[in-house]
């Protein structure tokens, strides 16, 4: 078992967050919205007789779906490497690891806020929610950070001291950078072209 990083846009016009949080049936359903929106149809649900909440969340899958057939491939996904990306973006993650990080590198990772109690993700993790006005934010953050002046501070020992979650083996840091700097340049163009659709940003780790 483990947590992975998932990143969906939903429009900011649309009230999608707002109804999750109004509507506990169709917010326990939520973190399933990046499925559905890539197959908004009854065979994508979970097995077994749907639930109301579920059907009321594909219906707002389709109308989402309809108006903005994009929103399939408007999404990005880090695996567990989110906590790597999070070390690299952030110092305050990486010389104050228990302090609080109110930085725009913690937001664009783990989402700026949670949307409600009962809105979770299958493994109990709150579901989070970035504001469009901030991930215009997060991409002008992006857009001028420079990844490889920050590869020194991408060492085992590092992460192991400031334990990052998932940290690689030894022998496994090259090949994992490797892999982020891959999966950064993705995050990157996520967060850029949400920007200028002037989306949010449904944050799924689970």
């Amino acid at each position: 078992m483990g947590f992975d990083a998932l990143y969906q846009a939903i429009p900011g016009d649309f009230p999608l967050v707002e109804l999750a949080r109004r509507d506990r049936g169709m917010g326990e359903w939520l973190s399933s919205l990046p499925w559905l929106l890539q197959d908004p149809r009854v065979e994508s649900l979970a097995p077994g007789e749907p639930e109301p909440g579920e059907l009321r969340l594909l219906e707002l899958s389709k109308e989402l779906s309809r108006a903005r057939p994009d929103l399939a491939t408007r999404q990005v996904l880090l695996h567990r490497r989110w906590d790597h990306l999070h070390f690299v973006l952030s110092a305050r993650r990486r010389e104050a690891p228990d302090a609080e990080d109110g930085s725009l590198a913690r937001i664009a990772i783990r989402g700026e806020t949670e949307i409600a109690p009962h809105v979770v993700a299958g493994q109990g993790v709150p579901l989070r929610f970035t504001r469009p006005e901030t991930v215009k934010d997060i991409a002008r953050m992006l857009d001028a950070l420079h990844l490889e002046p920050l590869r020194t501070h991408f060492t085992f020992e590092r992460l192991t001291q400031a334990h990052v979650y998932k940290c690689p083996s030894e022998d496994a840091v090259e090949a994992d950078w490797e892999w982020l700097r891959e999966h950064f340049e993705q995050f990157r163009a996520f967060h850029a072209t949400a920007a200028a659709h002037g989306d949010g940003v449904l944050v799924r780790i689970d």
